[in-house]
């Protein structure tokens, strides 16, 4: 490479040098040339030492191509080596990755149609179906399913718009750390074992030397349910039924609405409750009475199901696991309960003027008692909104306030009886009430979640199902979709590469399969800048952690 000699220190040297010119008599060289009439007289020696300095231009402007040459040789050398590091970057510490497929759905979604429910408003991720293998051009299915109304129209009237699978982060050095290994419930990309050329992307439930069972749709191990992190658990979450997308009176026509008042079951209204069809529910006290609204039961035979608008349908199967939340304003003379009732137990949610309880009764002994399990002070004001979550979910009953926990039960006060669980066949439903009284409240952003319910479907499910526990060796994984009744998981594998050894067993994570942690969605599915056109933008609206 040629040297470069620095522009500041040629412009310093001849600074330097007319300077020093200047401290002595003015000295002019005339070209050894013949004589012409032409020639310049002393007179106009000034003239010739004014155009010195041009020639000396004239000298950079000859050797700017070698200094541009030297440049562009210098950049090249920078990028090259910044692609050095980049690769090494990716090879070692981090890589990109498209989901291509729904299995880990909602959290993260493969090539998917996104849809606006002309119904309710509520907006929905829909799986996508493939043309034709040879192509793999990618379409909207046929039909599509709101999972908040459950209104169902066909592909070719709501013209959903169709974008490609998030792409995410992985971490690849986190798990090469001594003392750092997969976790429960992380989210983990992997080599497929019937393909090393694939890789999977699913959450891990099992840890090497474990005994992984899934029951009524949870995960047990060693015999105790598995409950998820509050971070998982958070991204696990999905719709049943928003109040805030109540749909309209037109769609609801001739359906079961949501929620019913004690003096109106077949849905009339109240005169304490009201507004059970809008956004905004309203108590006023009208006697010293309690009332009292409940999710409707025939609608919760269609709604507490293992629905997922993803898949565009459900396996029927009830659930269990749910969180009712609401943005809670009341006087200090109002007192309000949230119930949960699953088989025999009943667990309530008490808020009277400044204390929230934590209740729970048998309804299958006699005589039944409530048996206080936790309470705190709460101060509500007549101005105030507080956002009131209360779920329950694993086995676990809790209550947040503002997004804190207050009250929870623990395990000698509620804990599953696994084998009455495997005798079971199905899941059970919930019921759900609130009930006030003493003074005006309103509820705003009513909304009933579901959790994930794993799930058994025969001639698939090969493994760690009810009966059936699996035992992992060392060094073994068990991982699960989100996304359950879509998902290709531990559960059904039943081949393997001919790269993996014989010491590979089916339905397991090799540590050495693993690549990386799945971290961030750095460029969530792209979108058609306009309908029908070739040209994509991120929704940059969801970019996120992976949790």
């Amino acid at each position: 490479m040629l040297p470069e000699i620095p522009i500041a220190t040629r412009r310093q040297d001849r600074r330097g040098s007319a300077m020093a010119d200047s401290k002595q008599a003015p000295r002019f060289v005339t070209p050894d040339l013949p004589s012409h009439p032409d020639d310049p007289t002393p007179d106009s020696a000034g003239e010739l030492c004014a155009a010195e300095p041009n020639a000396s231009g004239a000298a950079e402007a000859r050797e700017s191509p070698a200094r541009t040459l030297a440049r562009i040789v210098e950049t090249s050398q920078t990028v090259l080596t910044g692609l050095i590091l980049a690769f090494v970057f990716r090879a070692y510490q981090i890589e990109p990755f498209m989901i291509p497929t729904g299995s880990m759905a909602e959290a993260l979604c493969g090539s998917h149609t996104t849809q606006l429910c002309r119904a309710c408003g509520w907006e929905y991720n829909s799986d996508v179906i493939s043309a034709d293998r040879e192509s793999r051009r990618r379409m909207a299915p046929d039909q599509l399913f709101c999972p908040n109304c459950h209104l169902r129209v066909s592909a070719e009237e709501a013209a959903p718009t169709l974008k490609a699978g998030d792409r995410i982060v992985v971490h690849k050095w986190c798990y090469d750390l001594p003392f750092f290994s997969p976790q429960p419930w992380d989210v983990i990309v992997f080599r497929d074992p019937a393909n090393s050329q694939q890789n999977y992307i699913k959450r891990v439930v099992g840890l090497p030397g474990e005994t992984v069972e899934i029951v009524d749709g949870d995960v047990f191990v060693d015999g105790r349910i598995r409950r998820k992190t509050r971070a998982a658990q958070a991204a696990l979450w999905s719709v049943v039924f928003d109040q805030s997308f109540a749909p309209s009176p037109e769609a609801q026509s001739g359906k079961a609405p949501r929620w019913v008042s004690d003096a109106q079951p077949a849905g009339g209204a109240d005169s304490a409750w009201t507004g059970l069809d809008s956004r905004v529910i309203r108590f006023q006290p009208t006697d010293g009475a309690a009332h009292a609204i409940r999710f409707n039961a025939e609608a919760s035979r269609e709604y507490l199901l293992d629905v997922c608008g993803y898949d565009r349908g459900s396996s029927g199967t009830p659930v269990s696991d749910v969180r009712l939340s609401a943005a809670l304003t009341r006087n200090p003379q109002s007192s309000l309960e949230f119930e949960l009732t699953r088989g025999e137990h009943v667990f309530v949610l008490a808020l009277t003027e400044d204390h929230a309880t934590l209740r729970h009764r048998r309804t299958d002994v006699d005589p039944a008692v409530d048996e206080t399990l936790a309470e705190c002070r709460v101060p509500f004001s007549l101005s105030a909104t507080r956002q009131v979550e209360f779920e329950h979910v694993d086995y676990r009953v809790a209550a947040r306030i503002d997004g804190r926990e207050l009250l929870a039960s623990r395990d000698e006060h509620y804990a599953p009886d696994l084998a009455g669980l495997r005798r079971e066949s199905g899941g059970k439903a919930v019921a759900l009430c609130i009930r006030a009284e003493g003074g005006r409240a309103r509820l705003e952003r009513l909304r009933l979640d579901r959790d994930v319910h794993y799930t058994y479907t025969p001639g698939r499910t090969r493994r760690a199902h009810a009966g059936n526990p699996f035992v992992l060796a060392a060094g073994e994984f068990f991982v699960l979709g989100d996304n359950s009744a879509d998902s290709h998981d531990g559960r059904e594998w039943f081949e393997r590469s001919v790269n993996l050894n014989d010491g590979y067993r089916l339905g397991t994570v090799r540590r050495d399969q693993i690549v990386g942690q799945a971290a961030l969605v750095y460029l969530p599915g792209l979108t058609p800048v306009v309908s029908g056109g070739t040209a994509r933008m991120p929704d940059l609206g969801r970019v996120r952690f992976i949790r």
